[in-house]
C-alpha cells in the first residue's frame, strides 16, 4: 500500500537534488539577480513548507498503517474499539475508533430545522446567514434567495447553475454545498461555514502580498479552476471578494452565480458578465469566449495580489476598458522575472495564444510554480503563509459589522404568485447532501485502500 504521505515524500526526494527543490516553497521563486519583494509586514513573509515538516526531504508525516472496519449499522449504538494497524511503519500498534450510525431523517429539510445565528452578508437576491442545524449542532452558512427577484432579473439559469455545480464538485479549495431546499417563495443553499474572511478584506488591509504568499493562493486557485474546467464549467467572476480563507489559511472559492456549464474545450459563449476590472478583451469585444477567459481573470488577480491593484485599473470604467484592450502591461521593478513571465502569458490578449489555452497543465509547468508539488497542495500538506484570526468555529469577527449587527431572521415574503410554469423551473433544486463527485484527495485515499486490499 502506498499512502499519499509516502508518495509525496518520494516526489520530494526525487526533486531534492534540483536547485529549487522543496527546501523552500516561497522566496525561492525569485530569479538570481532579480530584486526581492519589499519587506513584508509582521505576520507575512513566513517560509511556507509542508505542514508538520522541516526543510528538505523530511516531511514529518509517517504512514502508521491502515485499518479495515466492517461497521455494524445498528441505529444509535456507539462503538468504541481499538483496532490493529496493518501494513504501516513497524507493522504494529492499534488505533482507537469510535463511530455511531444514525438513520437519515426522511423529513424534508426546512428552515425551522436551523437556528439563525448571525447575518454575515447580503446580495441582490437575499442574504447569507450563519446557522446551526438543530439535530447535529453543526454550523453552516445559509444563502437565502428570493425566487421573485431571481425571476424578475432573469437569473433562474445562473442560480440553478450555482446549485448544480456545487452539488457535483467536491474540491478542497471550493466551498462545498451541504444541502439545498426551497419553499414557494424562497431558495435555500446551505454551505460550509468558512470564517477566515474574504481575500479582498486581507488584501485591502495589507496593501499587497509578497511573492510566496501570492503564489500559495494562486496555486490553490489554479487547482480549483482546473477542477471546474474538467467538469466543463467556466467560473467567469474570479475576484478577491469571491475567495474566502478558512480558519487555517487555505482558500475557498465561493459564489458560483455567474458560472457557465457544458463548456467543452471548443464551446463558445457570448454572455457579457463579470466585474469590470477583470473582464477579458474578447468579452469586451463581443467576439465570444471559451474557458480561457478564466485564465485572463486569474492573471489579473495574481497581478493584483502582488501589486495591490489590477493591471489596467482606472476609476473611469470606459477608460479602464480602453486600457484592457490597448495599454502595455507594466510591472513594478521589484517583481521577479518568473512572475513577469507567467503574467505575460496569462494576460495575452489573443485567447488562442494565452497561457492555459491548452489546459491548466501548461500553467502549472511554469517556473513560477516550480516549487510546488501539486499532490501535496491538493492534500493541504503545505502550511499556509498566513493564518486568519479565528477564535472558534462560531467566530464571525472577520465579517462586516454592518451585517453581523443585524437581527438574523428569515424575513417574510408575501405570496409571490409565481405561476406553476415558473415554479417548475426550480424543480430538482433540493439536495440532501448525498452523491456528488469525490475530491482528488478522497479518490487517492480510496485507491490507496484498494492497493492495500489487493
Amino acid at each position: 500500500m502506498v499512502s499519499l504521505y509516502q508518495r509525496t515524500a518520494e516526489l520530494q526526494h526525487q526533486r531534492a537534488p534540483q536547485p529549487r527543490g522543496f527546501q523552500r516553497f516561497g522566496n525561492g521563486g525569485a530569479n538570481p539577480g532579480s530584486t526581492p519583494a519589499t519587506a513584508a509586514p509582521q505576520g507575512r513573509g513566513q517560509q511556507v513548507q509542508p505542514a508538520g515538516g522541516q526543510q528538505g526531504v523530511t516531511t514529518g508525516a509517517i504512514f502508521l498503517g491502515a485499518v479495515q472496519i466492517m461497521p455494524d449499522f445498528a441505529d444509535g449504538r456507539l462503538y468504541d474499539e481499538f483496532i490493529p494497524l496493518l501494513g504501516g511503519a513497524g507493522n504494529s500498534g492499534h488505533i482507537r475508533v469510535q463511530y455511531c450510525f444514525n438513520k437519515k431523517d426522511s423529513t424534508p429539510l426546512a428552515i425551522d430545522q436551523f437556528d439563525l445565528l448571525k447575518v454575515i452578508g447580503k446580495g441582490s437576491f437575499g442574504k447569507v446567514m450563519q446557522v446551526r442545524k438543530r439535530d447535529t449542532n453543526r454550523i453552516y452558512a445559509m444563502k437565502i434567495l428570493s425566487k421573485s427577484k431571481i425571476v424578475m432579473r432573469s437569473e433562474v439559469a445562473h442560480t440553478l447553475a450555482e446549485r448544480n455545480v456545487l452539488a457535483k464538485i467536491n474540491h478542497p479549495f471550493i466551498v462545498p454545498l451541504k444541502f439545498s431546499f426551497q419553499t414557494p417563495e424562497k431558495l435555500y443553499l446551505v454551505l460550509a461555514f468558512i470564517n477566515g474572511g474574504e481575500l479582498f478584506h486581507h488584501l485591502q488591509r495589507e496593501g499587497r502580498f509578497d511573492q510566496h504568499r501570492s503564489r500559495f493562493y494562486a496555486a490553490e486557485l489554479l487547482s480549483a479552476l482546473d477542477c471546474l474546467h474538467s467538469y466543463n464549467v467556466i467560473y467567469r467572476d474570479l475576484k478577491p471578494e469571491n475567495i474566502l480563507l478558512d480558519y487555517s489559511g487555505h482558500i475557498a472559492l465561493c459564489d458560483f452565480g455567474l458560472c457557465k456549464l457544458n463548456m467543452g474545450d471548443n464551446e463558445i459563449t457570448n454572455t457579457f458578465c463579470g466585474t469590470p476590472e477583470y473582464l477579458a478583451p474578447e468579452l469586451l469585444q463581443g467576439r465570444g469566449y471559451t474557458k480561457t477567459v478564466d485564465w485572463w481573470t486569474f492573471g489579473v488577480l495574481l497581478y493584483e495580489m502582488m501589486t495591490g491593484l489590477p493591471p489596467f485599473y482606472d476609476e473611469n470604467v470606459n477608460e479602464m476598458y480602453r486600457r484592457i484592450l490597448e495599454d502595455e502591461l507594466v510591472f513594478p521593478d521589484e517583481m521577479g522575472n518568473r512572475a513577469k513571465s507567467l503574467l505575460r502569458g496569462l494576460l495575452q490578449r489573443d485567447p488562442r495564444r494565452r497561457l492555459g489555452n491548452n489546459g491548466a497543465a501548461e500553467i502549472k509547468d511554469q517556473p513560477f510554480f516550480a516549487e510546488i508539488n501539486w499532490d501535496y497542495l491538493i492534500g493541504k500538506q503545505y502550511e499556509p503563509p498566513f493564518k486568519p484570526s479565528v477564535a472558534s468555529a462560531n467566530d464571525t469577527s472577520n465579517f462586516d459589522e454592518e451585517f453581523t449587527a443585524e437581527a438574523p431572521q428569515d424575513s417574510y415574503i408575501a405570496d409571490s404568485n409565481l405561476s406553476e410554469t415558473v415554479q417548475e423551473q426550480f424543480a430538482g433544486f433540493t439536495y440532501d447532501g448525498s452523491g456528488g463527485a469525490m475530491s482528488l484527495a478522497q479518490s487517492m485515499t480510496m485507491n490507496n485502500m484498494d492497493n492495500y486490499r489487493s
